[in-house]
């Protein structure tokens, strides 16, 4: 199923939750905005993406050069279109104007391990490569390894973080005041903060 539109009908879900699929989509809008349309009215949202880091969060630079060619290779390896940072999720997500409560955070400090532990995984465990003997499977492995690696490296460099974005689509306010009434309306709106 294409994530950029889905066979499902509007409000379909309760919860959605996107685990690594933002970092590969060619659209962000459209990912989000696709997503929300799926998720029911009082429903969560919760993604978890690789993000590149935000210039001027925390006293960050802009990107350097040597940055962009670290993400381009990244980008390059495992068809990337490109990344963003969670603060752009954050943004993109509260321009649908149907999501409340979006909030994110940087969980690098959770997740970087992980990395390394792929590879890890890899060196311990190699037969299923060992025992097919084909050279452009050990050439994909040997390949991914030096992948993993740099994907660690940026991340522990602070180029790329470990985005967790999350919020809940807002309840239309006259489906909000029937459910405290007892009754339903068909005429949904949404409701309006100052």
């Amino acid at each position: 199923m294409d994530a950029l539109k889905m066979e499902f009908p509007d409000n379909t879900f309760d919860f959605v939750w996107a685990c690594e699929s933002g970092e590969h989509m060619p659209d962000k809008k459209a990912y989000l905005e696709e997503m929300t349309r799926v998720l029911a009215p009082g429903g969560n949202m919760v993604i978890a993406c690789w993000c590149q880091r935000e210039a001027g969060v925390n006293g960050a630079a802009p990107l350097s050069q040597r940055d962009k060619a670290d993400l381009q290779f990244l980008y390059d390896e495992w068809a990337h279109p490109y990344f963003i940072s969670y603060q752009e999720f954050c943004r993109m997500l509260e321009g649908t104007g149907k999501m409340e409560a979006v909030e994110a955070e940087d969980w690098t400090p959770q997740t970087i391990d992980s990395w390394r532990h792929s590879n890890l995984v890899g060196v311990l465990d190699p037969w299923f490569v060992v025992f097919k003997w084909n050279p452009k499977l050990w050439y994909k492995v040997t390949r991914e390894i030096v992948t993993l690696e740099r994907m660690h490296q940026a991340f522990a460099k602070g180029l790329m973080q470990y985005g967790l974005i999350r919020g809940r689509k807002a309840v239309p306010v006259a489906a909000a005041s029937a459910e405290v009434a007892g009754t339903s309306s068909s005429e949904p709106q949404l409701a309006a903060t100052q």
